[in-house]
């Protein structure tokens, strides 16, 4: 599986400037409230479903699509106010190695984004491979863009859009100049061919080029507030949403019509939740002979008789989607916001384990958003215990400065513990500790 090893964010609304973010297997959004952790997830899975190819309308481009709600452009490009002017454009970026060794090439693709709507719209790009660098950028003349080199500067026939990255791969192969195309096209086609195509041997790099973008898969976000539970579920649809309303009813076809699935994925269940004290059991309950007909989950909490979802911990229902979701998704990039909520900290911490399990077994990706310890606290212990490389664990600290926010990259070592820790990370813990022990007032 393919995936970004670095995400960059530039005037973003509270991240000034360009900020670069190390992204692994495993990576934890840590900070106070309000410093922007919501909107790098936002923005990365915008870049992310834009880069994958998303097919569905008005889908790539979406700033707002559920659960996130980041507004129009202006609500989403950084604010600033004096002599400079305003700010017109704000970018992303992400950086992907061809080989996951040190001598591989490394790819940086960055989007600039512009007013030009209801929400923002691709203004430029700019593309890294190698010792080579180019560029494109709208024109005021929608059917025109201008490509951009270190040696060379020209406009094209070519109206710039989402599909960018297929018309340079169309380009890049090595077709010799047509009298049909413009001069600037056929110096286009020539640079191209001889960079990223195959004029210059490197079969390796056309092949990485056309293809690292279709390997990323459309993220999977999932909510902070997951759907409520119901004492009765009525089969309606089962389209998946990031608050996890169609899970019951994932599990209900399961039950019903797959009965080797449901048993792996009704074990898997009730391994983490005795492990994490949170229930026994859980069985779907039929109020009927057909698929149509309504059923409940039921929910046994330790030794005692089954209930109804409704009647136990709402930690129960509130984790289900997550615990589903990760179960039955491979080579997935799972967004989660929050995913301790309504959860006690054991179950927190069982929850960083089934994360780790779920990287090494079915290959997926996770990118968390997390106000818990006791989850960074379980990846850190299993480092220690070489469950999981240090390598494939990477911290964000989102550290707030007066109105602007510096995204820190931390790592692990062998032993779990931190590198690269900024000042002030833990100030707050270390004065509440202060205090509690009489040291400080």
């Amino acid at each position: 599986m393919i995936a970004p090893d670095e995400f960059l964010l530039e005037d973003v609304r509270c991240f000034r400037g360009e900020q670069r973010a190390r992204l692994r297997p495993i990576t934890l959004l840590v900070g106070e409230n309000s410093t922007g952790k919501t909107t790098f997830l936002g923005c990365y899975d915008v870049l992310h479903r834009l880069l994958a190819g998303s097919r569905t309308p008005g889908d790539r481009l979406d700033f707002n699509r559920e659960p996130f709600s980041m507004g129009s452009f202006r609500e989403i490009v950084r604010s600033r106010r004096g002599r400079l002017g305003r700010i017109d454009e704000f970018a992303l970026g992400f950086s992907v190695s061809s080989r996951p060794r040190a001598d591989s090439e490394r790819f940086l693709t960055r989007v600039g984004f512009s007013e030009g709507g209801a929400q923002p719209t691709m203004s430029s790009v700019h593309c890294e491979y190698g010792n080579h660098a180019f560029s494109l950028r709208r024109t005021a003349d929608s059917e025109r863009t201008v490509f951009k080199t270190a040696e060379f500067e020209t406009e094209v026939d070519y109206v710039f859009d989402e599909n960018w990255m297929y018309w340079l791969n169309y380009l890049s192969r090595g077709r010799k100049p047509n009298p049909d195309e413009s001069e600037n096209e056929n110096r286009v086609i020539d640079y191209l061919a001889g960079t990223i195509g195959l004029d210059d041997g490197s079969v390796e790099r056309q092949r990485f080029f056309m293809l690292w973008s279709e390997q990323l898969r459309i993220p999977i976000p999932v909510a902070p507030l997951r759907s409520k539970p119901k004492r009765t579920y009525d089969p309606v649809r089962e389209t998946a949403s990031p608050e996890g309303g169609h899970i019951p009813m994932l599990m209900m076809r399961l039950d019903r019509t797959d009965k080797g699935k449901w048993g792996e994925l009704h074990g898997d269940l009730v391994t983490f939740g005795k492990a994490s004290g949170m229930f026994a059991d859980i069985a779907v309950k039929r109020h009927g002979r057909q698929m149509s007909d309504p059923f409940q989950l039921q929910v046994k909490v330790r030794t005692g008789p089954q209930a109804n979802i409704m009647d136990v911990g709402y930690g129960v229902s509130q984790s289900l989607p997550i615990l589903v979701d990760v179960r039955s998704q491979t080579h997935s990039v799972l967004l989660l916001q929050q995913p301790e909520v309504h959860l006690h900290p054991r179950a927190q911490a069982e929850l960083a384990s089934l994360f780790v399990a779920s990287y090494k077994k079915n290959h997926n990706h996770f990118m968390i958003e997390t106000h818990s310890d006791y989850i960074i606290d379980r990846i850190r212990i299993l480092v220690k215990k070489q469950v999981l490389s240090p390598d494939d664990v990477s911290i964000l600290y989102f550290a707030p400065k007066r109105n602007a926010v510096k995204i820190h990259n931390i790592g692990l070592d062998g032993n779990g513990d931190l590198e690269g820790v900024p000042e002030g990370y833990r100030d707050f813990f270390i004065r509440e500790s202060d205090q509690l022990l009489g040291f400080a007032d």
